[in-house]
């Protein structure tokens, strides 16, 4: 996919999130939001909103990125992370919409909407983490310090082990949704992602010691 196709995905998929909070604004339950329309606003497209913003701020930081190396191959990777940051946004909000407005009801679900938030959640993982190797120096995205944004070398091999950790992290947040109880998905999401941390950290000075 182009760069072209990649920003024309994620504006179709935030004007899509603006679209589901039009379809439902006017069927959002409770008496508050009947009568405080600013509320209803809020509920209806800040995730939306969240997006967009999501999605200005990094095409902001790729435009006056100084320190960004790497080939065209970069470029794209990038805006694919972003793609793939704000596709989660905007599912979240549909999913949101439809469980508010009883929508999802109307369809058989192979888990609960709260189970399919952590199952989204552990995929955008997954697929972000699966990128994270191909990443060169920049601002936007990935451990960006002193000695990653200087050290090309060093870039790469935090972000290799970054993304095996993130990779890691979103399948174990997938799995944790779909078969976990309720009360263990949190403590085990929570423990993955500090292992992932840990590992990260570790790659990190390991790599600036033996790059000295």
């Amino acid at each position: 996919m182009t760069r072209k196709r990649r920003t024309t995905a994620a504006i179709v998929a935030i004007m899509g999130g603006y679209l589901g909070g039009v379809i439902a604004y006017p069927h959002l339950p409770g008496q508050f939001l009947r009568v405080t329309p600013s509320a209803r606003i809020i509920v209806a497209f800040t995730l939306p909103t969240t997006a967009l913003a999501i999605y200005a701020l990094f095409r902001s930081l790729w435009k006056h990125d100084r320190v960004r190396s790497g080939n065209g191959a970069f470029e794209s990777t990038y805006h694919s992370i972003v793609l793939f940051a704000v596709l989660f946004v905007v599912a979240l909000h549909v999913l949101v919409m439809m469980e508010l407005t009883g929508a999802t009801r109307s369809f058989w679900l192979p888990v609960t909407s709260g189970r399919l938030v952590v199952v989204l959640f552990g995929l955008a993982l997954v697929a972000i983490g699966n990128l994270l190797p191909r990443t060169r120096p920049n601002v936007g995205v990935g451990v960006r310090t002193p000695r990653t944004l200087t050290d090309a070398q060093l870039w790469q091999q935090v972000h290799r082990a970054g993304g095996y950790a993130t990779v890691a992290l979103g399948t174990v947040t997938t799995l944790a949704g779909l078969a976990f109880t309720h009360g263990t998905i949190a403590p085990v999401v929570a423990a993955a992602a500090g292992v992932a941390a840990l590992a990260v950290i570790a790659a990190y000075r390991r790599n600036v010691r033996s790059n000295v």
